[in-house]
């Protein structure tokens, strides 16, 4: 009986032991299985990496094979070959641009400039216009634009006004009520200034460089001229007779640099009428009229020579006869080989204005009734054409040439740049036939002696009434 209890109680124990090791299994399994579940719980899930999606490519802009001919009255067809590296580089541009969009480019001869503008007004009125682009003199703008006969390149969504493509002052100039029907790639050429003779302002006591001085520190105005001009017109020998003038000029001209150097204009444009209209009587452009009448009469101008050439001034001032030479930039040719030194800057600024040039030159016109997919094809091409070749997008633009043409470097630097790039405007009297600059002046009716600034302006805008009336009413 002792026996059996023994083996009970061993039993017992043995039981207790592996009930307690199994316990302990037990626990250890769940913490095992404890600590992966929050091992894998703390271990992110991998997430696949986002693969950045490739832009489907834009194919080039096909235009279908179209050829654009550009019109002018002078091109010759005869193959220039290039003379620089850009030349070459800007041929194989043009030359790769035709075949990546299936277009060619051609500058074509249509006629004489005496034909020029009857031929773009007769095929454009007939639906079927000799030409994509038609290169225009600004004498051929007013009545095509008058008829309409311009595209609105506005609507185009190819081209716009703002690019440094397209020259501003053009674009200004060829605005109308906010819509633009003209432009060009051509920049500005020098333009209306004055020259003046080194050593005549020396003898009189004068800095030769004076003017450039006036010009750089802004006081270049109408009181320092007529202030010079007391000085530098010499009576030599004290026998009544002038012997240098202050100023030699076409008198035309002498107006023409007051009036826009006082912030003014012939005629302006009436936005509410969708008109130009005549702008003699504005106070503006009656005091260049004064100065102009003003100084001939006070002796600063000298005279045209009776049966003389309008051109006589330059002779005048290549001579010494005049100090200085109120003209455009253009007759510097005639002074090439004057023996004095010349320099040449702004007309003065007016008391209402600022010292600026004018500006000439053509405008590029597509004409009305293009097929409006055809005229944008055409203005993106032709953008394209004329924008910067690959490669020269920082180059600065190269004055090298004009500095060849002067006899100092301030020319360039100081009146020519700033022209260049800017400094001037287009005269609004281009924009209706017949209207003249001469009339400013009174130049058919004995010139700046023989009428008052206002009895000039009065009959100058009678003859601009008339013609502008006929104008607005064929």
């Amino acid at each position: 009986m002792l026996r059996m209890r023994k083996l009970v109680v061993l039993l017992l124990a043995i039981f207790v032991v592996f009930g307690m090791a199994a316990c302990k299994k037990s626990e250890e399994a769940s913490t095992d299985k404890a600590a992966e579940s929050i091992t894998e719980a703390s271990t992110p899930t991998p997430v696949a990496e986002e693969v950045a999606a490739t832009p489907t490519p834009v194919p080039p802009r096909d235009l279908g094979g179209i050829e654009i001919v550009v019109a002018d009255w002078w091109s010759t067809g005869e193959v220039v070959e290039p003379a620089t590296q850009k030349d070459e580089d800007t041929l194989a541009y043009r030359e790769e641009l035709q075949k990546k969009h299936n277009f060619t480019i051609v500058q074509k001869n249509i006629g004489s400039w005496a034909e020029y503008q009857e031929i773009f007004t007769t095929s454009t009125m007939a639906g079927d216009p000799i030409a994509d682009i038609f290169i225009m003199d600004q004498k051929f703008v007013p009545e095509p634009l008058k008829q309409g006969l311009f595209y609105p390149l506005s609507e185009l969504p190819s081209f716009d006004p703002a690019s440094e493509t397209w020259n501003s002052s053009m674009t200004d100039y060829m605005t109308q009520n906010g819509t633009v029907y003209g432009f060009t790639e051509e920049q500005n050429g020098p333009g209306l200034g004055v020259f003046f003779n080194k050593r005549l302002f020396e003898e009189a006591g004068l800095d030769p460089e004076l003017l450039y001085e006036l010009q750089k520190s802004g006081e270049w105005t109408w009181d320092k001229l007529e202030e010079l001009c007391k000085t530098l017109t010499k009576d030599n020998n004290a026998d009544g007779i002038t012997d240098i003038y202050a100023i030699c000029a076409w008198q035309v001209e002498v107006v023409k640099a007051a009036v826009f150097s006082n912030g003014s204009d012939y005629i302006k444009f009436n936005p509410a009428t969708g008109k130009y209209e005549n702008n003699q009587n504005s106070d503006e452009y009656l005091d260049g009229v004064k100065l102009g009448v003003d100084f001939f009469q006070k002796g600063y101008i000298k005279p045209d020579p009776e049966g003389a050439d309008f051109t006589w001034f330059e002779g005048a001032f290549k001579n010494g006869e005049a100090a200085m030479c109120v003209t455009e930039w253009y007759r510097n040719s005639a002074f090439q080989d004057m023996e004095d030194d010349w320099g040449f800057v702004f007309f003065p600024a007016g008391p209402k204005g600022q010292m600026r040039t004018m500006y000439t030159g053509n405008v590029r016109i597509l004409p009305a009734g293009l097929d409006a997919q055809h005229a944008d094809d055409v203005m993106w091409a032709y953008s394209q054409w004329v924008g910067t070749v690959p490669g020269y997008e920082d180059q600065s633009t190269d004055y090298s040439y004009y500095y060849t043409l002067t006899r100092d470097a301030r020319t360039v630097d100081e009146t020519l740049i700033p022209m260049i790039e800017g400094q001037g405007v287009r005269s609004l009297l281009y924009q209706v036939p017949g209207l003249s600059f001469k009339y400013g002046s009174n130049m058919e009716g004995g010139g700046l002696g023989a009428l008052s600034a206002v009895e000039i302006s009065e009959a100058a805008s009678a003859t601009f009434d008339a013609l502008i009336a006929d104008f607005y009413t064929e």
